[in-house]
């Protein structure tokens, strides 16, 4: 080989070691080149965040370097790689909690022999936040999705764009469909959601400047039924969608109750005002065929005692009639304390309306107190007989109300009819009344017709 051709070749090689150093200097990760005898032969400027080496230490040993790397052996890894020539790759924590994919590779020359091992040290500790962050997300959501489907509440998850995405055991409770069935479909579509005074497309514009929409929604369930429930709806942007939870709490029974509630003011506000004519009636009535003060209290009172009695009956059954026996019963007793013998009711059991039981409770005080008064009930052996029936009549049902005093004095007509006879006369709506002053006592008859709807046992006139 001539002197040029030995110069040349030096020059190559001083290039090739001066490109080594160089891209050796260049590379941001670490690198160590260690010798068949696991001394170190080079190293890039990163290493030194791990092995306490300086450019001076070439040659020294490994196993003398002190290091921060925590539960690897990295002489054994390396002996390792130098007996069984094959790759090492693991990864490995410094003390100060930084992680690090270190990988050990036989080192071959040129000729294919092995002289030594490289082994690299690439960080990657922001890559195992991110998968650590992302499995304790992923842990997260699987907890909750745990929680969401032994949930017994409503919930059930939604695509802002799309279907629906969880549906929970609550929700197959309540709508009747399925996981199955569910998930999948729109949830528009398959609940036939509404929203009471707006719209779902209102509604979607409220939840996506917001973020969380809570509020009354009208759905239907599978076999038909339409609930009112108490929702609310968060949304939440995942993997690049956006995700609603929607929690619901049926409260169809609640809102039945409302408006009941709301009815019964109205009817009860209703039947005050129709109380209070009432009343004022009576007492007007009353005050004009009084002959004195305390006729007029007498009278008055009892009147008022009647009407107690009989809305006493129609609260008892929450307004939906009274029973004509115990109403009978009431406005007699009075007059009877000594003696109940002394007046016999029979008839079939029969419910009068809430608009008939007030009338025949009046009407019923009255025959009681003439009859105390003037009639049967004034003499110790005097008896009354009240006797109805429901029979059929010219083609329609009739309510027969006959009362029949004995052993009274000889009854006598009023010329002049007072307030109590008109009562009896005039106080049932629709009744035909028939007044008898025979010898035997006197009787009194009532005949109501029945509107052709009104079940068996109930009179409404």
């Amino acid at each position: 080989m001539s002197d040029g051709e030995l110069e040349s070749k030096l020059e190559a090689v001083v290039r090739a070691h001066r490109d080594l150093q160089n891209l050796m200097a260049a590379t941001d990760f670490g690198a160590l080149l260690l010798d068949s005898g696991l001394h170190i032969k080079r190293f890039t400027e990163p290493v030194t965040n791990l092995f306490s080496i300086a450019p001076g230490d070439e040659g020294r040993p490994i196993a003398d370097v002190a290091h921060q790397i925590e539960d690897a052996d990295l002489v054994a890894d390396a002996r390792a790689v130098l007996a069984e020539l094959t790759p090492i790759k693991r990864q490995v924590k410094s003390r100060d909690r930084r992680w690090y994919e270190m990988r050990l590779r036989p080192f071959r020359t040129g000729d294919g022999s092995t002289d030594g091992v490289v082994v690299t040290f690439l960080e990657v500790t922001e890559q195992r936040q991110a998968e650590s962050a992302s499995r304790e997300r992923e842990r997260q959501i699987q907890r909750q999705k745990s929680l969401i489907d032994l949930s017994h509440d409503p919930i059930f998850v939604w695509d802002f764009d799309g279907g629906i995405v969880e549906w929970n055991r609550g929700c197959e409770d309540l709508y009747g469909y399925s996981s199955q069935e569910a998930v999948g479909r729109d949830k528009v579509e398959l609940l036939r959601t509404a929203v009471p005074g707006s719209s779902f497309e209102t509604l979607k514009a409220e939840l996506l400047r917001d973020g969380s929409w809570s509020g009354e929604l009208q759905q239907r369930t599978k076999d038909g039924r339409t609930v009112t429930v108490e929702s609310r709806l968060q949304m939440e942007s995942m993997d690049g969608r956006r995700l609603v939870l929607e929690s619901t709490r049926d409260i169809t029974e609640h809102k039945l109750w409302e408006q009941r509630q709301h009815l019964l003011l109205r009817e009860l506000t209703h039947r005050v005002k129709n109380t209070l004519a009432v009343v004022q009636s009576i007492a007007n009535q009353t005050l004009r065929h009084s002959r004195t003060r305390e006729d007029f209290v007498d009278r008055f009172s009892g009147r008022l005692a009647a009407l107690s009695a009989a809305h006493g009956l129609l609260v008892q059954s929450d307004w939906k009639g009274a029973d004509f026996d115990a109403l009978a019963q009431a406005q007699i007793e009075p007059y009877t304390l000594e003696n109940a013998a002394r007046v016999h009711l029979e008839g079939p059991p029969i419910a009068l309306s809430a608009g008939l039981a007030t009338p025949f409770g009046l009407v019923l005080h009255e025959l009681a107190a003439n009859a105390a008064k003037y009639g049967a009930l004034s003499r110790e052996d005097g008896r009354v007989d009240l006797h109805w029936s429901v029979a059929p009549q010219d083609g329609e049902r009739v309510l027969s109300v006959v009362w029949r005093e004995m052993n009274g004095p000889p009854p006598k007509r009023n010329i002049k009819p007072g307030f109590g006879s008109m009562l009896i006369d005039q106080g049932v709506p629709g009744a035909k009344v028939r007044r008898e002053f025979g010898k035997k006592g006197f009787v009194c008859t009532i005949d109501l017709p029945l509107r052709a709807d009104a079940p068996p046992g109930t009179a409404a006139g």
